[in-house]
């Protein structure tokens, strides 16, 4: 990832410079090419025989190496050019925002994370309030400043990539005079690409370049929709040292700078700062102990870099050639080191009890991945800020659709990515959105790009989707389920205000039950009495009514589901 400190250290213009005088010299070469070409010819107008023949031949074949080699070196020139017009721009607006955010008195981290300065008046509730809102401007900033950062990334990765295809270009011209220029050289994975795009990309490469790939170049493709899970899982692995080695000592510079600050981080925010960076660092040994704990799992994200809190997806199972697939999406106080590794338990559960109904029905050949997915930062009532500061940042979190829109995007590129990886003709993928989560899922599935593979869904314990019913989310009718317990008054009270959409509860979405019984197959099964029990088991040891609804759904069995 670029970031503010090297942005400010990059010379665009010496990129045309440079570029100019490759051109210069590209010129003169051709000239000397065309003159000894020339020379030749002139010669070989009263020279004959056998050696004639040779050399006549020899310089033949010297002229087209050098025709190949000017055009090589014309490509680079205009891949230098490009590069200058299209980074300096970019750069220019990345720099510009994080100038406009340290003038309003917002501290900037060097990967573009943007936080507001304390407010103190002497009165705790204008404080609170005016915090509150200099938090929002904040995350505006952020919300600018990280996309204008990982623009500029890409256009550098672009650049670099068509450098590379320039050099390689030479090929058998450069081997024996310039050493082989383009040998080694690995195609990127183009910026922004889709998933069917990725896919074709990694169908492409070789077996060497993809060993090289995940091997020396893991965050190419550890997080890239549409490529292998299993590809994926081996190069986010391949990060962890790195990542930590990175986090450790953003720790110790952050450390330090505290340290030899009298005012510690009042004005810099280096002490929140450094409380995600300790966070990040938790989160990994979690995930650390969920690969290790989950041989047979797949880490299919691993994100701790793009935002304050660290971010992943494991998959219970194999995805790539499962006949059905669930995606789990959180909400409210989700994060890595709390909550992600119950996540898991809970995915486990599910393909556990899928695959068992499956077994049942007599579809025992048939296979679940079960996927955990926390691709996004939901709202958070806990932070580096005392307890009154973080309840009101994540109680306005938690009523804005910011956080929701912004995992939506990612989720949708993560199911179709899912669709695009699986070698099945047409996978049985559901979508399960719980709390704030079951939001973003709905937004997800309303997601602008060519429809969504999404077969079934389920919300459960929802604020609300922005959805009237199935056909609102690229749903077949009688494919949307919707489970709230009577008990439940965390979230779903916000649906009854109708700020994210019709009330869930009373919509024209299928109603299953959470309520404490006997389900088809003829197990008890305890009912849900909190927001957080639908997807964990009972006091005896088997899923709850709400869980079990949930498998045969994934399972592609609704006729099973026990409903209101």
């Amino acid at each position: 990832m670029v970031t503010l400190s090297q942005l400010r250290t990059w010379q665009p213009d010496l990129l045309a410079a440079a570029g100019t005088a490759v051109a210069a010299a590209n010129r003169t070469f051709g000239d000397a090419m065309q003159a000894a070409g020339s020379h030749v010819d002139t010669a070989m107008s009263s020279w004959h025989g056998t050696a004639a023949a040779a050399a006549s031949s020899r310089s033949a074949s010297e002229q087209e190496a050098g025709r190949r080699i000017a055009t090589a070196v014309t490509a680079q020139a205009d891949a230098l050019t490009n590069a200058a017009a299209s980074i300096g721009p970019a750069r220019l607006t990345a720099l510009s925002i994080a100038d406009e955010a340290i003038a309003s008195g917002f501290a900037v981290a060097d990967d573009g994370r943007v936080s507001a300065p304390p407010f103190v008046s002497g009165n705790p509730v204008a404080d609170m309030l005016i915090q509150a809102q200099l938090g929002e401007q904040a995350t505006v900033l952020e919300a600018r400043l990280i996309p204008a950062l990982a623009t500029v990334g890409e256009l550098d990765a672009r650049a670099g990539a068509a450098l590379d295809a320039a050099t390689a270009q030479l090929g058998d011209a450069g081997e024996a005079r310039a050493g082989n220029l383009g040998t080694g050289a690995l195609p990127e994975p183009a910026p922004g690409a889709t998933a069917a795009d990725n896919k074709k990309y990694w169908d492409s490469l070789t077996e060497e370049q993809r060993r090289r790939i995940i091997d020396e170049h893991p965050d190419w493709v550890g997080n890239r929709d549409g490529i292998p899970s299993a590809v994926r899982h081996e190069a986010n692995v391949n990060r962890f040292d790195d990542e930590r080695a990175r986090l450790e000592a953003d720790r110790d510079r952050l450390q330090a700078n505290l340290d030899d600050n009298l005012f510690g981080g009042t004005f810099t925010n280096d002490d929140a700062a450094l409380w995600y960076t300790e966070q990040k660092l938790r989160d990994l040994d979690e995930i650390e102990g969920i690969v290790a704990d989950n041989p047979d799992g797949r880490l299919m994200l691993l994100d701790l870099q793009s935002g304050e809190r660290g971010m992943a997806a494991f998959a219970v199972g194999d995805p790539d050639t499962a006949d059905h697939i669930s995606v789990t999406t959180p909400g409210l106080n989700t994060n890595i080191d709390d909550s992600f590794n119950g996540m898991v338990n809970e995915a486990t559960y599910l393909q556990s009890e899928a695959e068992e109904q499956l077994d049942r029905a007599g579809r025992a050949d048939e296979t679940v991945a079960s996927i955990a997915w926390l691709g996004y930062e939901p709202p958070q009532l806990d932070g580096p800020s005392n307890v009154v500061a973080d309840h009101a940042r994540g109680g306005l979190d938690v009523a804005q659709t910011d956080r929701a829109n912004a995992g939506a995007a990612k989720l949708a590129g993560f199911y179709d990515g899912l669709d695009v990886a699986s070698t099945q003709p047409d996978p049985h993928i559901t979508a399960l959105g719980h709390s704030y989560g079951s939001l973003t899922t709905g937004l997800a599935l309303q997601d602008p790009g060519p429809g969504q593979p999404i077969d079934d869904a389920v919300f459960y314990g929802s604020p609300g989707i922005n959805a009237d019913d199935e056909s609102d989310l690229g749903l077949a009718e009688g494919h949307g389920y919707v489970m709230e317990a009577d008990e439940d008054r965390v979230v779903t009270e916000i649906g009854k205000t109708h700020r994210f959409g019709p009330d869930p509860s009373t919509s024209d979405f299928e109603q299953l039950s959470t309520n404490a019984g006997t389900s088809p197959d003829g197990v008890t099964r305890d009912g849900v009495h909190k927001h957080s029990q639908y997807s964990q088991q009972g006091d005896n040891g088997e899923l709850r009514m709400s869980g079990y609804n949930m498998a045969v759904i994934v399972a592609g069995l609704p006729e099973q589901a026990v409903r209101l």
